[in-house]
């Protein structure tokens, strides 16, 4: 009996010997994923000035008479910065309390490689979007306003003048108007024509529509579609791409009833360049296309 007990222990071990064990499975740690380092973020502070007749928009007198637009600065306008074409950051604007031709630009950049005494910034209002199309004729507070969205002024090669820890300065900056603003009216035989849009277009061919900051622009005709039709002046900003010699623009009026009119008038080489103030009222249009657009539908039957 002891015999069979210790055979059967024997091969009990036997078999235990022959198992074949796995090996326990490895625990693989994760893959280290280098994330890309952040560009650094900066405050920046710039004491801005206007050049001649930039910034935000007030009438000397009644818009329809004025010979005058004052330029200064509103609370919290915005200011985009570009380092070379890339858009780095927005700044807001607290006027100077006794000169609000001046200002105090300030809010954060994200971005690398400044240097001090090297690096330049280009600063433009009132948006990213260097846009002239959808005009309604306005000039002052309203959303769709010139002084709003279309009147784009811009300071270029502001040079960076200082770094302390996070903190960047830079030299003033002085922003200078990029289109002009002209008052229009129109009349067809005396009678002031009552407009709901007008088309212009200029015989240079060099109208901007819209630009890339840095790049080339798109020209064409400049349409402008008021909110009520009137026989009072309005105001279109035009940017030329060619600011040399006189311009003979082209009219195309449609007014309350439909009607069209079209007409054209020179604009004196004087006057043409970018940044001026142009009064055009009561400019007189001697065609007129007598059908008016049919308020009901047409249907033809071929």
């Amino acid at each position: 009996m002891k015999k069979y007990i210790i055979m059967a222990l024997a091969g009990t071990m036997a078999w235990t010997g022959c198992q074949i064990v796995e090996d326990e499975p490895v625990r693989e740690e994760p893959a280290t994923v280098e994330q890309p380092e952040a560009d650094p973020v900066w405050t920046l502070t710039v004491l801005a000035e206007r050049g001649t007749g930039t910034k935000g928009l007030e009438v000397d007198g009644e818009e329809a008479t004025t010979t005058l637009l004052k330029s200064v600065w509103k609370a919290d306008e915005p200011v985009e910065v570009y380092l070379g074409a890339t858009h780095i950051g927005t700044l807001t604007a607290t006027p100077d309390g006794v000169d609000a031709h001046k200002a105090t630009l300030s809010g954060t950049v994200t971005t690398d490689g400044i240097t001090p005494g090297s690096t330049t910034l280009t600063l433009l209002t009132p948006r990213e979007s260097w846009d002239y199309t959808g005009q309604v004729g306005t000039l002052l507070e309203s959303a769709g306003s010139i002084e709003k969205k279309y009147h784009y002024t811009m300071a270029s090669s502001v040079l960076v003048t200082g770094v302390s820890g996070s903190e960047i300065t830079t030299e003033n900056a002085i922003l200078s108007n990029q289109q002009s603003i002209y008052r229009l009216s129109f009349k067809y035989s005396d009678s002031g024509i009552t407009t709901k849009s007008v088309t212009i277009s200029g015989t240079s061919g060099h109208l901007v529509q819209s630009q890339v900051l840095g790049g080339a622009a798109t020209e064409g005709d400049i349409s402008v579609t008021l909110g009520e039709a009137t026989s009072a002046p309005f105001f279109v900003a035009l940017r030329n791409g060619d600011e040399a010699g006189d311009e003979v623009f082209t009219f195309t009026v449609v007014d309350a009833d439909g009607i069209t009119y079209r007409g054209t008038k020179t604009i004196p080489a004087a006057y043409k360049p970018n940044g001026t103030f142009v009064s055009a009222k009561n400019t007189s249009l001697p065609q007129r296309l007598d059908l008016a657009l049919s308020p009901s539908e047409v249907i033809t039957v071929l």
